[in-house]
């Protein structure tokens, strides 16, 4: 019995030492990214009103398990540079508003956002549903976009 768990205890340090690297390599090609500096980020965003939004989503994606000074641009793609899929842009969404303290849009609010924001890049006015359990297809494709969508988010808070 002590050979099988022998095994056991190397394949799962073998694991371990996969999985670091792996983070290690993917934490080192998100570091060669040029981005830019947090002021300049939050500068980009002067048409929110306020800085939290813009500070807090720099402050999220560009934390790092390794190393710090790592810098995102307002115009980097969320699935190209970040490596983030529609189900990381969504659970993103979900923390960055716990963060803000804001609180989720109504259905409603999701689609009436959804179809101003596909009309302004001059698609048809049937957008997709901002959901995991409608269409597929989000409207957040970069960092920009999620900034203003949480702004418009703060927007439509209903007053308490």
């Amino acid at each position: 019995m002590s050979i099988y768990v022998e095994i056991s205890a190397l394949v799962l340090s073998a694991f371990g030492i996969f999985i670091a690297i792996a983070a290690f390599v993917f934490d080192l090609r998100r570091r060669k990214h040029r981005g830019v500096a947090r002021e300049e980020f939050v500068r980009a965003f002067t048409q929110t009103g306020t800085p939290d939004i813009p500070e807090a989503v720099y402050r999220f994606y560009t934390r790092s398990w390794f190393f710090g000074n790592l810098t995102i641009a307002p115009d980097d793609s969320l699935e190209r540079v970040l490596n983030k899929g529609e189900q990381d842009v969504e659970d993103d969404a979900v923390l960055l508003m716990k963060k803000l303290g804001l609180k989720p849009p109504s259905e409603e609010a999701r689609v009436r956002w959804n179809e101003q924001i596909q009309t302004s890049r001059g698609k048809p006015s049937d957008a997709p549903r901002f959901s995991m359990d409608s269409n597929p297809r989000s409207p957040i494709q970069t960092v920009r976009d999620r900034v203003l969508w949480l702004d418009w988010v703060r927007q439509h808070q209903n007053p308490a």
